[in-house]
């Protein structure tokens, strides 16, 4: 999907912004810099983590859109997410009006969210169709989303107001589908533990001190490659900028095997974590 024309040309401003900022911060002294033949990448990534970094480029800016970001999601996914659970509210509502006048407003409300709960246990179905895995947090929301359902099924059943034509078809259908849902996610197995495990985190705590480790780190990788200080293809130049922040010293003397596993297995973590993380 292409970003809106502004979007898409502020971002690339900002990409082009932090590129020159990298250049700026990290060029002089790796050009320079003396490393180990053959290259150690935990010493590299040492004097990355070692140096100070001016702030990265409308970082008060990118941090504004990322927070706006988030709470428009968040506002988005409540409502569709949790539907059913605020149809039952609407409904529950409506019933306590006491006059089909009086409801209508609120079936009409509640007629929007089980759309949009039957949209929601639609969705459910075709990610466990996808993953056929177990997920605590799909579990949870489709339970609730079919008992709510049918919470919502028999209130309109027993209030004295009609939900019309289509209310009471899509409370069912968004219980037997958030249902449905449920019981596959219930009986499938369990997301296994290095999908859900990820490194104990390195380097700076601090979210924008991250964020310019990880653009200077990157950089340097370039000025490695074009030193002749790194032979890395285009994939695993991508994959070793991917690591962890703090991990590149996970990728000095191994074999090629050993190599590989770690660059394929890089977000999830390559062995077992101890308690020295």
């Amino acid at each position: 999907m292409e970003l809106p024309g502004p979007v898409a040309a502020w971002a690339r401003r900002t990409d082009a912004a932090e590129g020159e900022w990298a250049r700026r911060e990290v060029d002089s002294w790796a050009r320079a810099a003396e490393f180990s033949r053959p290259l150690r990448w935990g010493e590299a990534e040492a004097a990355v983590l070692a140096r100070d970094y001016a702030p990265l480029p409308g970082s008060l800016v990118s941090r504004t859109v990322g927070v706006v970001a988030w709470v428009l999601i968040a506002l988005l996914a409540v409502p569709l997410l949790g539907a059913p659970l605020i149809g039952l509210v609407l409904v529950a509502l409506g019933a306590a009006q006491g006059s089909q006048e009086a409801a209508d407003g609120w079936i009409s409300a509640a007629t929007f969210m089980f759309v949009l709960g039957v949209i929601a246990a639609g969705t459910a179905l075709s990610l466990w169709r996808e993953r056929r895995r177990r997920s605590s947090i799909e579990l949870v929301m489709n339970g609730v989303n079919a008992l709510a359902s049918g919470a919502a099924i028999a209130v309109l059943a027993v209030a004295a107001v009609s939900g019309g034509p289509w209310l009471p078809l899509l409370m069912i259908a968004a219980a037997l589908l958030s249902a449905v849902a449920f019981v596959l996610v219930l009986v499938s197995k369990p997301e296994g533990r290095a999908k859900r495990r990820k490194p104990p985190r390195r380097g700076p705590r601090g979210s924008d001190k991250r964020a310019r480790a990880l653009k200077a780190r990157k950089r340097l990788l370039e000025v490695l490659v074009h030193r002749g200080l790194a032979d890395l293809d285009e994939g695993d130049r991508i994959r070793v900028a991917e690591m962890p922040l703090g991990y590149w010293s996970e990728l000095d003397g191994l074999d090629e095997r050993e190599w590989r596993r770690v660059l394929e297995r890089r977000h999830v973590g390559w062995r077992d974590f101890g308690a020295k993380d």
